[in-house]
């Protein structure tokens, strides 16, 4: 039975005024239900034609149909259609004029609301427009090749004539809904098609996702209808299956925000892809159909085989057909790379025609077109969208053939978002991306392609889509000037907003900056792009900016150039002699057809400048050089990496601080708390927090009995807590504290009794994150105890109870400046103080400060101490923090002393994340820190029982002070010497000299006096190793076995060998 179109007309008209309403308004999911529930006889009947009714409720679907009527084309068919004067022609053409606040359509309802047409004999049903519509559409040659293939109705007079009598038949309302129907927009009214699609039917979204077709949809809408064969959604799913030439519905996809949300929605393991700046193509191989039987689909569903026909000849090792996704590119065999996106203009045509390439140079001999592969959704009528993803690679590496500049898989990396390293491997793999001028990464959960489960949501099939612009801090490029403006009637709809003037704005920078703000010339402006707002942001340019706005003709203040490809055949309607200033990000640079220029690609508006002028503006020249450093692959030993680790692990979203009240009983001058610098340390480096530790410049200042002392620490994640808890320090590897009893959360302290060193008190808060203030930050691993140092004023002068403990546990990593921590001067007093035979003994009173200072700080000593258990704020033991995340007891560096270089040793991600992984918390900057060492280690170590100790908790007389009963098999430490090495960055050819120059004049000798060799490695051995020992962790953990010879620094062919530089 026909469905009429008013009833369309009905629904569209009730979201319209119901946007309109001011108070009272219904939700429009509301007023959708209500009418598919009014109209659901209708629509449930056998001969209702679903396809008809779809393609008119969601115009936007059909892709495959082109008019190719503009607004100008279709309001002289409309003039000529309704039999208008020349005064009522003008009235229909007061849409292009803002102050009016009409488009095309209300001009058209305006028209017939002052002289309506007679009631039409027969009403317009949908079914007729539909016909309409595809009878015009088949005759250019934009339209998919199925469109144009069908046989003809009418001649193109009676197609134009059947157009311009259609206007005859309309209310004025119906003829406003069809205007907007003919230009494929309905705004301001925007309906929700996946709310369309489960009213309309419960299984038409899943239809829709296997077959993304309005006509193939309603076939089978209406054999199911007949034959009610399936019911069950879950057999219905599994009837269900690709049809070689209909399009597969896309995956659902998301923009990655940040490193820490990508890990939380993919949960277990996760494909992480290389994405590749192409054109997406959906190839359908159908071997029935001899020599046509590749048909190539694009991301808008149209059929684009005859674009892509030099992807072609295919050698198939399937027997029927398969279904592939993958990026179209364009490779060039003379530089072999693939080139930029903006070169595949050159050799894909549209429809036929090679849009915007007037200004582009010729295709070269050696340039052509390659495919990168990176899904199969089916197989020889085997369907794979219920199959894991890791499972549909697997199949797709047994069916593509890889040849070098024309077919390839995708590059990419499992990640497991499980491991504690998850973070850092994604971070590192999207540093190299960004590193290497990457349009992003694709990150793929191990899951189905699409969920076929009751909800309509996508959990588990969501693809995430991570690029750097996604991410706040990054994808800003600058200021532009606004140098003009013009208005679109069907843009303006989608405000709601009234009085506008202006939808799209041009921007451009300043070809003579220089001239400009030297001597006074005439400003040359440059248009990049053409730019539109948000709602928010238009009215804010509204109230707010008000410019001076001229016809272009009057122009006197400035010169214009527009190149042809800024913006197709339409020019600004408004110049602005006073241009405002925007401030743009966008995702990449391109070069567009018929420009011969770089500019942002898909720029946005970041920000509404009050207080700039356009002299502030970027000039033309800092755009092309930023775009072609933003465009070329550094050189390949950049340390650009290193730079982008730092930056994304500074913007991921900041957890917990930690602010820890302490008694501050050191004052250091700066030279002493401040590393010196070489040459090479002035290269950029990932921005990290700077020191927390201050203290007063001279020494003769008094002080501070109670300074906030705030610190970030970083430890392993998913540790259990000890049974007790070792003494450790706050600001040095050693400390004259020793132990007293533990002082329970929210307990007061006694006044008179001495103070527990090893209590931790410790005040957890969140950082606001506002500037002025230390944005410190807590990983989401456990934290270390932190010492409770005893107030001032119950410090004694002297004291005659001798030191017990020799020296505490390691301290927790502090997240300094450039390291993880350095010692302090109070360290190197104590290391220089301490007996290099035997017993390690502490002074018993100890001077604070230096020069006039003369306080003296006594150490106190309880008699007894009570069983810890845990750590009163439930932090864990360094004693457990350093143990290697990968192969733990079988750890190759556990007994390596390390000395980075200056170049290397700010950089986070090798001393947190590689040196960090393996469990080495402390490396050395100066070999004078080797010269006290060697002097200050003991030959072997003797047990020492401490009073009011049990037997586990015996500490030894290293300078470890980790019980060897409890210390991890890879802490750094034991009764070996550590092997000691040196880590360099060989780029760094100068600064190297200068460094090892120094290592030199340290003079290190063995203890028979021969000098000392030590051997030089490239810190990239760091990451080669962390690689070999996870695939040596996951073959131990299939009960198989590694190759040792790899690790094994001795060895010719190991790792090792590969990153030697020599030796000093």
């Amino acid at each position: 039975m026909p469905f009429l179109f008013s009833y369309v007309c009905d629904l569209l008209q009730a979201l319209d005024d119901n946007q309109r309403t001011k108070t009272g308004s219904k939700p429009p999911a509301e007023i959708v239900k209500e009418w598919f529930a009014k109209h659901r006889s209708l629509i449930n009947r056998e001969d209702h034609d679903d396809t008809a009714l779809l393609s008119t409720l969601i115009p936007e679907k059909r892709t495959d149909r082109v008019f190719r009527y503009g607004l100008g084309g279709l309001e002289r068919t409309i003039g000529r259609g309704l039999g208008l004067g020349m005064s009522r022609k003008d009235e229909l053409r007061r849409y292009r004029d803002a102050q009016w606040g009409m488009d095309l359509a209300e001009s058209v309802e305006r028209i017939l609301r002052d002289a309506p047409n007679p009631d039409p004999i027969r009403p317009v049903t949908v079914e007729e427009i539909d016909k309409l519509l595809h009878d015009i559409a088949s005759h250019c040659h934009f339209s998919s090749r199925a469109v144009r293939s069908s046989p003809p109705s009418s001649t193109p007079a009676s197609r134009q004539k059947a157009l311009e009598d259609i206007y005859k038949k309309f209310s004025p309302r119906d003829a406003k809904w069809f205007t907007r129907l003919f230009l494929k927009n309905f705004q301001p009214v925007v309906l929700d098609q996946q709310l369309v699609y489960r009213e309309y039917h419960s299984r038409l979204p899943l239809i829709l996702k296997v077959r993304d077709d309005f006509v193939d949809a309603g076939r089978i809408l209406a054999s199911h209808k007949r034959e009610r064969t399936v019911t069950g959604r879950d057999d219905f799913a599994k009837h269900l299956k690709p049809k070689l030439g209909v399009k597969v519905g896309r995956q659902h996809w998301i923009k990655g925000r940040n490193l820490k949300q990508c890990l939380r929605i993919c949960d277990g393991r996760m494909s992480c892809e290389e994405k590749y700046d192409g054109e997406y193509c959906q190839i359908h191989i159908d071997l029935s159909k001899g020599y046509d039987c590749i048909q190539i689909f694009s991301k808008s569903g149209k059929d684009s085989t005859e674009d892509r026909i030099a992807l072609h000849d295919p050698a198939c090792s399937f027997k029927k057909g398969c279904i592939l996704e993958g990026e179209l590119l364009v490779y060039s065999d003379k530089e072999e790379k693939i080139l930029d996106f903006y070169k595949i203009r050159k050799h894909v045509s549209r429809s036929g025609a090679f849009l915007s390439t007037e200004q582009d140079s010729q295709r070269n001999p050696w340039e052509h077109l390659m495919i990168v592969y990176y899904d199969i959704l089916m197989i020889d009528d085997e369907s794979l969208l219920a199959v894991k993803h890791s499972q549909r690679h697997q199949r797709l590496r047994e069916i593509i053939t890889e040849v070098k500049g024309r077919s390839m898989l995708v590059q990419r990396q499992t990640i497991d978002c499980k491991l504690p390293s998850a973070e850092s491997d994604l971070r590192r793999a999207f540093a190299k991306c960004i590193a290497n001028r990457g349009e992003g990464l694709v990150l793929k959960p191990d899951a189905t392609y699409f969920n076929f489960g009751p909800s309509y949501g996508n959990s588990g099939s969501i693809a995430i889509k991570l690029k750097k612009e996604y991410i706040k801090e990054f994808g800003d490029v600058g200021d532009f000037a606004v140098v003009g403006a013009r208005y679109d009637s069907t843009k303006a709809k989608s405000y709601s907003l009234p009085n506008i003037k202006w939808t799209h704005f041009y921007i451009a920078c300043l070809g003579n900056k220089e001239e400009v703000t030297r001597f006074k010339k005439t400003p040359k402006f440059v248009v990049t792009n053409v730019v539109e707002l948000n709602e928010m942001q238009m009215r804010a340019f509204m109230t707010t900016i008000q410019p001076v706005a001229v016809d272009p003709k009057d122009n006197k203040s400035f010169s214009l150039r527009i190149e042809k490809g800024v913006d197709g055949k339409n020019t600004p309607t408004t110049i602005f002699t006073e241009p405002p200033v925007f401030d743009i990000r966008c995702f990449s640079f391109d070069r567009p057809g018929n420009t011969g220029f770089w500019t942002p690609r898909f720029p946005m508006v970041n920000k509404i400048h009050c207080d700039r002028t356009f002299k502030d503006v970027l000039s033309f020249s800092e755009l092309q050089e930023m775009a072609i450093d933003g465009t070329h692959k550094p050189d390949k030993e950049s340390q650009e990496l290193m730079e982008w680790i730092g930056r994304l692990e500074s913007a991921d979203p900041k957890t917990r601080g930690v602010e820890i009240q302490s008694q501050t009983t050191v004052s250091t001058s700066q030279a002493q708390s401040t590393p010196r610098r070489s040459s090479c340390a002035d290269t950029p480096r990932p921005s990290s927090p700077p020191s927390s530790f201050r203290g007063p410049s001279n020494a003769g200042e008094s002080f501070t009995s109670s300074t906030s002392v705030e610190m970030a620490f970083r430890s392993p994640t998913k540790l259990k807590p000890r049974a007790s808890v070792l003494p450790t320090v706050d600001e040095s590897l050693t400390s004259p504290i020793t132990e007293s009893s533990t002082i329970a959360r929210g307990e007061k302290r006694p006044r008179d009794s001495s103070i527990d060193p090893e209590a931790v008190s410790s005040k957890i808060r969140k950082q606001n994150g506002s500037e002025g203030q230390s944005d410190v930050s807590i990983s989401r691993r456990t934290l270390s105890p932190v010492v409770q140092r005893e107030p001032l004023a119950t410090v004694k002068p002297t004291s005659s109870r001798r030191n017990i403990n020799p020296r505490p546990a390691a301290p927790p990593r502090l997240i300094g400046a450039n390291s993880m921590y350095q010692p302090t001067a109070l360290a190197m007093e104590h290391r220089r103080s301490t007996t290099t035979r035997g017993r390690v003994s502490l002074p018993h009173s100890m001077s604070l400060g230096s020069g006039g200072s003369d306080f003296t700080f006594t150490v106190p000593q309880p008699t007894t101490r009570p069983p810890i258990t845990s750590s009163p704020t439930g932090i864990t033991s360094p004693a457990v923090i350093n143990c290697c995340r990968h192969l733990d007891g079988l750890c190759t560096i556990a007994n390596i002393s390390f000395m980075l270089s200056p170049c290397i040793a700010g950089y986070l991600w090798v001393t947190e994340d590689l040196l960090g992984s393996h469990g080495v918390t402390d490396f050395v900057r100066d070999p004078k820190e080797w010269l006290v060492e060697e002097q200050l280690t003991p030959p072997t170590s003797t047990p020492i029982s401490t009073p009011g100790l049990t037997p586990d908790t015996t500490t030894t007389s290293e300078l470890t002070g980790v019980p060897p009963s409890s210390a991890p098999s890879c802490t750094p430490g034991g009764t070996r010497r550590k092997k000691k090495i040196i880590l360099i960055d060989p780029k760094r050819k100068e600064a190297n000299k200068v460094f090892l120059q120094s290592v030199k004049d340290a003079g290190l000798r063995h203890r028979n006096g021969r000098a000392r060799h030590i051997s030089i490695y490239d810190w990239r051995v760091l990451e080669e190793l962390r690689e070999e020992e996870e695939r040596s962790r996951e073959k131990l953990a299939r009960g198989g076995e590694y190759d040792w010879a790899k690790l094994d620094m001795r060895r010719g062919g190991s790792i090792w060998r590969k990153y030697w530089c020599g030796m000093t």
